[in-house]
């Protein structure tokens, strides 16, 4: 799998399987599915409460750690104890390190994102964490960072699908060497059926989620699609043998519609 180089010098796949909303053994072989089909990056976090089904997997990865990028993430709640919390994931993925370690949403109080920031800077010189990266954040959130700290995360995860495309974040992000993931990349299901992707699909014989996906990676975004099916994780990672045309990708890019499926980052959670 082709890779991109974060702030730093390190890289990331240039997408990874996603593991929200799935429990138990049924994420434990959805990820050892992943892992066979060739996928190296796992994209986690403590708010999903099953970090300990998809280190169930780890800990059997034919893959050396080293060839792989587990990725996981702080809830705001966990923001005055980010150690406690990063220990917490650290056990549970059965991992001595995180590849990266995400401030999951920033939170509508100041003082508490950036004091937990600071933490997690502490925890990359420990060696805990490799690379430090928020999610859902705002620019002038990630411009208050530069601003306190010197300099900007490495990676920023937001929503950012057809239908909401961020151009405008992803543009700055982009200026400011910050490495996009796109999570809900194919907006729960509900972008696959719109007809320009399926004529798109049908054009180069893929699966709507396939060309989603790629038009993803042709962006320089990461994406990071869950499935539980084994024969849907291998599809949508049978990526890198096409090429959207331009034309297609400008269709594509005339999806927009500036309507988000998640919450709103300026508000969500309350009061943390």
């Amino acid at each position: 799998m082709n890779k991109l180089t974060l702030a730093g010098g390190r890289s990331i796949p240039c997408m990874g399987y996603g593991c929200y909303n799935a429990f138990g053994e049924e994420l434990t072989r959805a990820v050892e599915a992943a892992l066979e089909a060739g996928y190296t990056y796992i994209d986690s976090a403590e708010m999903y409460n099953n970090e300990d089904a998809v280190g169930a997997a780890l800990a059997h990865a034919s893959s050396r750690r080293e060839e792989l990028f587990v990725l996981s993430k702080a809830w705001p709640t966990s923001f005055d104890d980010l150690e406690k919390a990063c220990t917490g994931s650290l056990k549970n993925l059965k991992t001595e390190y995180l590849d990266a370690y995400l401030l999951h949403w920033p939170g509508t109080k100041e003082d508490r994102r950036l004091a937990a920031y600071e933490q997690m800077l502490k925890l990359v010189d420990r060696g805990l964490v490799y690379s430090p990266g928020v999610s859902n954040f705002s620019i002038e959130q990630l411009e208050k960072i530069k601003e306190e700290f010197g300099a900007y995360p490495a990676i920023h995860e937001i929503e950012c699908h057809p239908s909401y495309q961020q151009r405008e974040m992803i543009q700055w992000c982009e200026a400011h060497d910050i490495r996009i993931i796109s999570y809900e990349p194919i907006n729960r299901t509900a972008d696959l059926s719109l007809p320009a992707v399926v004529a798109i699909a049908e054009k180069y014989s893929r699966t709507p989620a396939q060309i989603i996906l790629r038009w993803h990676i042709q962006h320089n975004q990461l994406p990071i699609p869950k499935s539980s099916h084994a024969e849907r994780i291998r599809e949508n990672i049978a990526l890198f043998d096409f090429e959207l045309a331009p034309e297609d990708m400008a269709a594509i890019d005339a999806l927009e519609t500036g309507i988000r499926s998640g919450k709103d980052p300026l508000h969500f959670p309350e009061n943390c």
